[in-house]
C-alpha cells in the first residue's frame, strides 16, 4: 500500500488528503523545466492548449493555465507523473485503476484572480462519470501568501452536487467563510493533494510577487471508461483555447 489507513480514513471522511514529498527535488525540477517551456511555446507549436485572462489586479495579459498536456505531447514528463507511487495511491482512493479524465497546469502567477468556491464536478462532468480523483502536484511553494487552495473539511463529506452545475457555491472571495470549515493546505514543491470531484474547494487572487505553479491531473475509475477526447472535443466547441492576443477577462470564466 502507498497510503496508511489514517490517509485512506482522511481521503473517506473528508474528500481530500495531502501527500508531503511525492515527488522528488529533481523530479520537481523537471516539471518546473517543463512548464517554463510550456509558458514560452505559447502552445501553438506543441497542440497545448492555453487560457489567458486579462488580470482583474494589475490589467496585464496572464497565462492561468494550459491543458491537454500528457500522452504523445509530452511522453517523458507522463512516465515521470505517472510513476508507481502516484498511480498506486489513485488506485487506492479510486477502487479501480486509474483511467486518465484530463490534465492542467495552473499556473496562477502574480496577478490572476482568485477561483471561488466550487465543486469540480459542477463542470458537466456528470455526462462522462459520477466519481473523479484530481491529484494536484505542487511546483512552487503553496502558501496563503500565493494563494494555496482551501479545501473544505466537513464532518460528514457528501459525494453530491450542493448546488447547480456551472454555478459556483459562492460569489463571495476567499477566504471562505466560516474560515474554521476550511483547511488551507501549504505545500512544497513535491507535495501532493488528492481530492475528489464534490470537495468544495478554491483559492484567493495570487497578490505576492511569487508564482503558484500546480499540476492537475484528474482520473475516472478504469471501469467507467476513457472519456478524456469526448472531454476536451466537448470544451474546445464551448469554451476554447486562446493566445496572448485575445486574453479573455473573468467573466467569461466556467467552473
Amino acid at each position: 500500500m502507498v497510503l496508511n489507513e489514517d490517509q485512506l480514513g482522511d481521503f473517506r471522511a473528508h474528500g481530500y488528503v495531502v501527500l508531503r514529498n511525492l515527488y522528488s527535488p529533481e523530479e520537481v525540477q523537471q516539471l518546473s523545466v517543463w512548464l517554463d517551456q510550456l509558458w514560452d511555446s505559447d502552445g501553438t507549436e506543441n497542440e497545448i492548449a492555453t487560457y489567458f485572462e486579462t488580470s482583474p489586479t494589475t490589467g496585464e495579459t496572464v497565462l492561468v493555465r494550459a491543458e491537454y498536456l500528457l500522452g504523445d505531447q509530452s511522453p517523458q514528463i507522463s512516465r515521470l507523473l505517472l510513476k508507481p507511487d502516484a498511480v498506486g495511491a489513485l488506485t487506492e482512493v479510486l477502487g479501480d485503476e486509474p483511467q486518465l479524465f484530463k490534465e492542467k497546469a495552473n499556473y496562477k502567477l502574480p496577478g490572476c484572480r482568485s477561483d471561488l468556491l466550487h465543486q469540480d464536478q459542477a463542470a458537466g462532468w456528470g455526462a462522462y462519470a459520477d466519481y473523479f480523483v484530481t491529484m494536484l502536484i505542487a511546483v512552487d511553494e503553496n502558501r496563503i501568501d500565493n494563494a494555496a487552495v482551501s479545501f473544505r473539511r466537513s464532518k460528514q463529506h457528501e459525494l453530491r452536487l450542493l448546488g447547480p452545475e456551472w454555478q459556483v457555491l459562492s460569489e463571495d472571495e476567499p477566504p471562505f467563510l466560516p474560515e474554521s470549515d476550511y483547511e488551507v493546505v501549504e505545500a512544497q514543491p513535491g507535495d501532493a493533494v488528492l481530492f475528489d470531484c464534490y470537495v468544495p474547494h478554491g483559492s484567493p487572487a495570487n497578490l505576492s510577487a511569487a508564482a503558484r505553479r500546480n499540476l492537475y491531473l484528474t482520473f475516472n475509475r478504469k471501469a467507467d471508461g476513457d472519456h478524456r477526447m469526448a472531454y476536451y472535443r466537448d470544451k474546445w466547441e464551448n469554451y476554447p483555447p486562446n493566445t496572448r492576443n485575445d486574453a479573455r477577462d473573468r467573466a467569461t470564466f466556467k467552473v
